[in-house]
């Protein structure tokens, strides 16, 4: 992957100046000091008032140099080194304009409401009050010049306090939105956590189809190779051989579904079985003792129903799963007459079988999660599942429709 090229000199500064602005305040200051100093208006004047000017200038520039760290003390410490400069001197110079400008700026860009109001306010009336009634301060006593001078003094504060405002806002818009992005971050963060959730549910889901499916079937095929030993051990060898192979499918079939649980499987996942694992499932159910008689309405080659989403069929092939499962643990090897009848955008699919006989092991609930498991997978199709005894013919019979949208 090729390296971005390197940012521009000027942009490499201005990223280092908001990342260090104690130090980049400083420069300014330090900066500011020395054309104060090599501007002194007065090379004749006492070592006295040498020293005063250097040591106003020192103070001024120091203030500015923290304005952003601490923005009103150092304010105010600029307005009494400006007001003494100015009384002293009987003049602006260099530093003391540069440090009412950068006042007014600061001061809406650092200062709360009040705050900007109170500097804003005190830096025009200070200047008001330097340009009318401090004698040298403009040369010439004429009035007109002088409110002249006064607007635009007042006029140049101004600009730089919009300078300021317009900083301060384009700031909290740029924090704004690092604001909604880290919300954003944060929703998307949560979106994926809530995924991952709904994974696992899955994953447990499907956990529990494959296991009551390949428990019950392994324990039916132990029963009647326990009864076939003694009188047909061929039966009995071809139980065990049952058993060994559901038992090595769902060994199978969990490791993928925990394996998908790993970030550092390299393994692609296994396709998820559909409507054509349907006759293998009844044909692996017949085997372990179940007399089931499968009817198809709707899927033939003539047909011309739409074939439903892998996440339809998989649905249907669980249900039937979890059904058969049930009925052979409940019922034991009885007559089960399934159906499945397809229809554009939509696929019924029904089970009815005599009531068991088998009763519950010790422990045993009789109601598990099975069900449960099956009505969630249905609604999360928008579809309804029925179960239950029919009084009419004495047979437990579910009964379930799965939708989709066609395309």
């Amino acid at each position: 992957m090729p390296l971005p090229p390197p940012r521009p000199a000027p942009g490499r500064l201005r990223s280092w100046a908001r990342e260090h602005p104690l130090t980049t305040d400083l420069s300014w200051a330090l900066l500011w000091f020395v054309l104060t100093v090599a501007t002194w208006p007065f090379p004749n004047a006492s070592a006295f008032d040498t020293a005063v000017h250097l040591a106003l200038a020192a103070g001024c520039c120091a203030a500015l140099g923290a304005r952003r760290a601490r923005p009103l003390p150092s304010m105010a410490v600029l307005a009494v080194l400006l007001a003494v400069q100015v009384w002293w001197m009987g003049q602006f110079t260099t530093l003391s304009v540069v440090c009412a400008l950068v006042t007014s700026y600061t001061s809406q860009t650092e200062l709360a409401p009040a705050g900007r109001r109170l500097v804003l306010a005190a830096l025009l009336t200070g200047t008001a009050g330097a340009v009318l009634f401090v004698p040298h301060t403009v040369f010439t006593e004429d009035l007109g010049v002088r409110v002249a001078s006064l607007l635009f003094g007042w006029t140049t504060l101004l600009m730089f306090a919009l300078l300021g405002a317009v900083r301060r806002h384009n700031r909290e818009e740029v924090d704004r939105l690092r604001e909604h992005a880290l919300l954003l971050e944060t929703k998307r963060e949560q979106e994926l956590r809530l995924a991952a959730l709904d994974e696992r549910a899955r994953i447990a889901r499907e956990m529990h189809d494959v296991l009551a499916h390949s428990l019950n079937v392994i324990v039916a095929q132990a029963d009647g190779g326990r009864y076939a030993a003694s009188t047909a051990p061929e039966r009995a060898v071809a139980a065990l051989t049952t058993i060994g192979r559901v038992g090595r499918e769902s060994s199978r079939e969990v490791h993928r579904l925990l394996g998908v649980l790993r970030e550092d499987d390299p393994r692609p996942p296994r396709p998820a079985p559909g409507l054509e694992a349907l006759v293998p499932l009844v044909d692996e159910y017949r085997e372990a003792g179940l007399r089931v008689r499968l009817v198809r309405e709707g899927d033939g080659p003539g047909d011309d129903a739409q074939d439903p989403p892998a996440s339809v069929s998989l649905t249907v092939y669980r249900l039937l799963q979890e059904s058969l499962a049930n009925v052979l643990k409940h019922a034991g090897p009885v007559a089960v007459r399934v159906g499945l009848v397809r229809t554009p955008g939509r696929i019924a699919v029904s089970v009815a079988n005599p009531l068991g006989t088998v009763p519950p092991g010790p422990g045993e609930r009789p109601h598990g999660h099975g069900l449960v498991g099956m009505r969630e997978r249905v609604a999360l199709h928008g579809g309804s599942l029925e179960a239950g005894v029919d009084p009419a013919s004495g047979t437990w019979r579910m009964r379930a429709v799965v939708p989709w949208e066609q395309a």
